[in-house]
């Protein structure tokens, strides 16, 4: 071949073999024959990658740790829990005390500690279920942490009230909450103890509310009883005084004896009373002197005194208030949350036959256009 042939050659211009514009629709179902026969010529192949990646699923799912969650329904609480405070309530109405401890109250606070972050994690950290996941590693603070915050976060939740349609507008309150654990046994235990530990909270909130609105009122009581005294006191002095003075006046006037009239109106002043005579006077200027409790006569300072003492007697029990009514109480869960063990190997044994179709596919036209290629190659060697 001369150098001008050659050059002619590399000139013109190389068909096109992957040129599909004239390809006609039998064509398409001949390809679509040929992927049938590649996937049913590799159908070993692809049972084993399925049947491999089966096996692994369920491996898997066994290895996955297991989820079980306890869950209680609450609502407000009725009469039979709150009529402990009857009693109470009862007393401190009596004493002008007014507590605001009504079953909204009651089931808001608690539902309010239930959420915190801080109170979860108080009463994890003493549990015997938490121990025991530390007891592999119990001085490693991060794992710790991350443990405590996995828990908390994701395991326990509590569920809005929603309104019940049926009955309009009203409201009817409820909350369902859930503790999840390893097992079905932690998941009821840690949900009961939670639930006991935060109605700890609330009985001591509660008190704290009592004892508040007693200290508030002993301090107003003492206080205003302390007033009525220093203006008994006062108007005791100004009394004294004044019969001081009158008792002088009688004394300069002559007056020794109370001034009787007969019949005709005496003009006496109201300050200082001389017709009573120097005598009674006297006599009842060291009455007002010998007083000393004023309490005993003037009847407001003795109520007050009264009210003063009903209120330092008064003792506040610890009652064990029930913050709410259990519509279902906790129970150990009879079905696993997660893993879901069919649909891990449904979906691992999908993945399985996906990729191995694909894979064989790919392969198959891998192959193919290797071996066009090198068609091509050893054709323009022959030219």
């Amino acid at each position: 071949m001369s150098n001008k042939q050659a050059r002619s050659n590399l000139d013109s211009p190389i068909p096109n073999n992957y040129d599909f514009s004239n390809v006609s629709s039998s064509r398409n179902v001949i390809d679509l024959f040929e992927i049938f026969s590649v996937v049913f010529k590799s159908k070993f192949k692809i049972i084993l990658i399925t049947l491999f990646l089966l096996i692994s699923g369920l491996v898997v799912s066994y290895i996955l740790p297991q989820k079980w969650t306890s869950t209680a329904i609450i609502a407000l609480p009725g009469d039979e829990q709150v009529q402990v405070l009857d009693e109470l309530i009862t007393n401190l109405t009596v004493l002008d005390i007014k507590v605001d401890v009504s079953a909204n109250y009651l089931l808001s606070t608690f539902k309010q500690n239930f959420d915190s972050q801080d109170l979860r994690e108080q009463y994890l950290v003493n549990t015997n279920y938490f121990k025991r996941l530390m007891k592999n590693n119990p001085e490693d603070g991060l794992d710790k942490r991350a443990l405590i915050e996995r828990i908390v976060n994701e395991n326990i939740s509590s569920v809005n009230p929603l309104k019940d349609k049926t009955e309009g507008e009203n409201e009817y309150r409820y909350y369902k909450l859930s503790y999840s654990a390893s097992t079905p046994t932690d998941a009821r235990d840690l949900l009961q103890g939670s639930i006991n530990y935060v109605n700890t909270i609330v009985n001591a909130d509660v008190f704290r509310k009592i004892q508040r609105a007693v200290d508030l009122a002993k301090g107003i009581g003492t206080d205003k009883y302390s007033m009525e005294l220093l203006k008994a006191r006062n108007n005791q002095k100004v009394k004294i005084e004044r019969l001081r003075y009158a008792s002088s006046i009688a004394d300069a006037a002559g007056v020794k004896k109370p001034v009787y009239s007969n019949g005709s109106a005496i003009s006496d002043d109201p300050d200082f009373p001389i017709t009573m005579g120097s005598d009674a006077l006297n006599r009842k200027l060291e009455i007002e002197k010998s007083v000393i409790d004023l309490a005993s006569i003037n009847t407001e300072l003795l109520n007050r005194k009264l009210y003063l003492d009903k209120l330092n007697r008064l003792e506040i029990p610890n009652v064990n208030i029930v913050p709410f009514k259990y519509l279902q109480q906790p129970t150990e869960p009879t079905k696993r949350d997660a893993p879901k063990r069919a649909l891990i190997v449904i979906l691992f044994a999908l993945v399985g036959l996906m990729g191995s179709v694909g894979f064989v596919l790919v392969e198959h036209f891998v192959r193919e256009r290797k071996r066009e290629e090198e068609g091509l190659k050893l054709s323009q060697t022959k030219e």
